[in-house]
Parts: C-alpha cells; sequence; structure tokens
C-alpha cells in the first residue's frame, strides 16, 4: 500500500500516515488472525497419524496465539509423552490442569505419566481426582486398574477394569488390562478371551498383540506361536524395547539351540533402543552363562546391577556364577588332570579365569598343570 501526501497540510498529511499505518496493522493481522479451532484439529489429525513434528508446530502455534487453550498443552503432552520427554509433558499437563483443574481428560492423563515413572501415589491421586470429576471417565478407570495390576491388587484391578469396559466396550486396551486383571486372578480362559478381543479390537495396536504373547507364554503355551504374535508386535512398533525381549523369551522358551542366535540378536536390540533395560542385561547374561561366555555374562550383569543394585535375579546369577561355576570348573579341569589330558584341563581352568582374573588359586592350579605338562613330555 503506498500513501500520497503531496500537497497536504503537515497535519493532515501526519493523519493519512497514521490512517495508512493502522489500516496495514490490520490487514496484516487478519491476514495472520489464527483460527484456533480448525489449528487444533489438524494437531490431532497430525497426532493420531504420527506426525508428532507436524503436531507440535500446530500446538506451538495455538499456544502462542492463545496461551489460555488448554487442548493445545494436552496435545503438547501428547507428543512430549510418546517421545519420553518425561519433563516437558509434566510441564504441559500442570499448564493445561491449571487453565481447567476439574477437567477428568487432563487429570487422567497426568495420572498417566506419574505412572509410566512409577510414581504410584501421585498417579492414583490424579486418576482418583479424575474419576470424582467424571465417573464416567473410562479411560481413568482402565488407568487406576493398570496401577492396581502393577501393585498386585487383583480384586481392585478387576472391579475398575469392568467399569473401563462397561463405559467404553470398544477401547481394546480396556481388555487388555481386564485380562491382566483375570490372570492375576488365575482366570486363565477369561484373560485368554480378553485378549484376544483386544486384538480383533485393536489389530493395528501393539500392546495387544504384547499382551496376547504374555499370556501364551504364561500358559506354556507353544513358544513359536508367542514368537509369531510379537512378530505383529514389533511390527507396528519397531523401536519398542518390550517387544524384543519378549520375543527374546519366547525364543529361548522354545528350547531350539538354532532360535539362540536371534534372542541375542532380539536382546542386543532392545538394549539398544532402551539402555536402561535391567531385565535385558540379565536375559542376555542368562544365555552367555550357558554357552560359558562368563566375560561377557558377569559384564552384563554389572551394568544390570549398576541400574537396580538390588535385583534378585541379578544378584543370585551372580553369586552362581562365583561360587557353583568356578567349583564345576575347578572339579572338571582335576578330572581332566588325573587323565592326562592337559588341555582340556587348562581350558577348564582357563574359563574360571574369565570369572575372576585376579584369583591367585586358579592361575595356580594353572600353572600345575602346565607343570605336570612338562614333566609328562619329558
Amino acid at each position: 500500500m503506498r500513501t500520497v501526501t503531496w500537497g497536504l497540510h503537515p497535519a493532515i498529511a501526519v493523519a493519512a500516515i497514521a490512517v495508512a499505518a493502522t489500516a496495514v496493522f490490520c490487514a496484516l493481522d487478519g491476514a495472520w488472525a489464527l483460527d484456533v479451532d480448525a489449528t487444533m484439529s489438524k494437531a490431532e489429525a497430525r497426532l493420531d497419524t504420527g506426525d508428532f513434528d507436524g503436531a507440535l508446530r500446530a500446538a506451538d502455534a495455538v499456544v502462542t496465539a492463545a496461551g489460555s487453550n488448554p487442548e493445545a498443552y494436552h496435545c503438547r503432552f501428547r507428543v512430549y509423552l510418546a517421545r519420553a520427554q518425561d519433563e516437558d509433558a509434566l510441564a504441559d499437563i500442570n499448564r493445561a490442569i491449571e487453565l481447567a483443574p476439574a477437567n477428568a481428560k487432563y487429570l487422567a492423563a497426568r495420572g498417566e505419566l506419574h505412572l509410566a515413572r512409577h510414581k504410584q501415589d501421585a498417579a492414583l491421586k490424579d486418576l482418583d481426582a479424575a474419576i470424582d470429576a467424571d465417573d464416567a471417565y473410562a479411560p481413568a478407570y482402565r488407568l487406576r486398574a493398570q496401577l492396581y495390576v502393577a501393585q498386585r491388587r487383583p480384586e481392585l484391578a478387576l472391579g475398575d477394569a469392568m467399569k473401563a469396559v462397561d463405559l467404553l466396550p470398544d477401547d481394546a486396551a480396556a481388555y487388555v488390562v481386564r485380562g491382566d486383571a483375570f490372570s492375576m486372578t488365575k482366570e486363565y480362559a477369561k484373560a485368554c478371551t480378553d485378549y484376544v478381543k483386544a486384538t480383533k479390537l485393536g489389530p493395528e495396536c501393539a500392546e495387544t498383540w504384547r499382551a496376547l504373547a504374555v499370556h501364551k507364554l504364561r500358559m506354556g503355551k507353544e513358544p513359536r506361536r508367542a514368537i509369531d504374535t510379537l512378530d505383529r508386535a514389533i511390527a507396528l512398533e519397531p523401536l519398542d524395547a518390550s517387544s524384543r525381549l519378549l520375543r527374546a523369551k519366547a525364543r529361548l522358551a522354545a528350547r531350539d539351540e538354532s532360535l539362540i542366535p536371534l534372542a541375542l540378536e532380539d536382546l542386543a536390540e532392545a538394549i539398544r533402543l532402551d539402555p536402561d533395560n535391567c531385565e535385558a542385561y540379565l536375559t542376555r547374561a542368562v544365555i552367555e552363562r550357558q554357552r560359558e561366555e562368563y566375560a561377557s555374562a558377569l559384564a552384563d550383569l554389572r551394568r544390570a546391577l549398576a541400574l537396580e543394585p538390588k535385583h534378585p535375579a541379578c544378584r543370585q546369577l551372580w553369586d552362581t556364577i562365583h561360587k557353583q561355576d568356578s567349583e564345576r570348573l575347578i572339579s572338571e579341569a582335576e578330572t581332566f588332570l588325573n587323565k592326562g589330558k592337559y588341555d582340556e584341563a587348562a581350558a577348564r581352568v582357563e574359563k574360571t579365569l574369565e570369572i575372576d582374573p585376579t584369583s591367585e588359586a586358579f592361575q595356580e592350579a594353572l600353572q600345575i598343570i602346565e607343570a605336570q605338562r612338562k614333566r609328562r613330555s619329558r
């Protein structure tokens, strides 16, 4: 826009310029005015399709234009939650609750975050508040049921899961948690029915397939069927470490030596995806111990114990390797030595040195074997 002021009185010219500037500002303001509802719809659509960057850009635009819109903060929360950016997620869901303190959806969302972070007391407080705010909000019952499952409180878990299914009968996740509750009460047939129902309602949800696979393994079903089920879960969520770990365990349960290398590949990938996965290190250590790869097994156990110093299974395996395996190896070495099989005897002692490279007793045993070998060869 161009403003012509030639020949005008200076005061009039100034007024004309001001009017023109106002017109330009209004035009720009109109051009850049944000349609909040449309932008939020776009953010939700992109979030549903997994376009986290697009969802975040749209939600950011709404926060910038309308900082008091709680749904924009909730949308960003969901993006951050999916990306495991817990602190950012918590900040945004806190802001949403500040703007809408009695919103069941926001309270349940924060409860879900606390649950994922193993803060059970905080999770229960938020989920109770969500149900108080809206006693017909199904996700709050489902999440509280998950909490009760984690706390090993089957009756409470089953009650909330039943309520979640009643309120939202097409929610696959509700059937998964009800299946978990039935498993805890040893109603395995009902649990299986719920897990299968969940896979039918949510065939594109990896969690439903993981739950069914866990049930098959728990019931001692054909491990290869569990492997097939986990293949589905991994195809849907290739970056999920828990499915890789479960498939490794299923391959071990199949008791097929040819599947061991595949199990190790799964464990390596699970650890790459989740370097703090104590269970993955422990499972790999079990395999390495069976293969007498003691140095590797102990290295994995050190990593696991650094993550969970009091983990009972890790402690037990550590002690078993250092005590029982060492004693067995020395006994086998003595047997070979008495038979004049020096190479085999030395190999057994060398394995004990993998367990404890600083042991003077094991080093002395190896020297004894070498000395007897030399005397025999004379």
